[in-house]
């Protein structure tokens, strides 16, 4: 018996630029976040070396990059959620907007938790007594609040 199979093959021309946002920005982009959570997160992510002339609150800060440590812990799964979105995008079932929103939302809840889960360098015992907490980058949680992001239109 023989029996036979039709492949139909579609090919799509996609541009080469797509119309819409070409990227996202995430963390507290200019113009959605406040100078002094921006101040906060620069100290934290770099660390400072202290004084009147060197940044920070007094003493020293130690680097803390909890956006580093989120961007490069899911890199891949941007990478994977990029890939899945491309195909949707081809045929018409989602937008670069929606995309870029998606990413967007996805890499703000990682660096959230980053902040949360980051326990080193630890406090120092001053800064302990000082904020009665012994996590590094949550006092008030104003600045893991603040983490956001903004779909560059550009």
């Amino acid at each position: 018996m023989l029996t036979s199979r039709v492949v139909r093959k579609v090919f799509v021309k996609v541009p080469r630029t797509l119309p819409g946002p070409q990227r996202v920005k995430v963390g507290f982009p200019a113009g959605e976040a406040d100078a002094d959570n921006i101040q906060k997160a620069i100290w934290n992510e770099f660390g400072t070396r202290g004084g009147a002339s060197g940044g920070g609150w007094g003493g020293p800060v130690p680097e803390r990059p909890f956006m580093r440590n989120a961007m490069r812990a899911n890199r891949s799964a941007y990478l994977t959620a990029m890939k899945s979105s491309a195909a949707k995008l081809v045929v018409g079932q989602t937008t670069l907007t929606q995309i870029m929103s998606k990413l967007g939302i996805l890499a703000q809840g990682d660096i959230q938790g980053a902040i949360t889960s980051l326990s080193s360098p630890p406090n120092s015992p001053v800064t302990i007594e000082i904020k009665g907490s012994s996590k590094p980058l949550i006092d008030s949680g104003e600045m893991r609040a603040a983490v956001t992001f903004k779909v560059d239109n550009s």
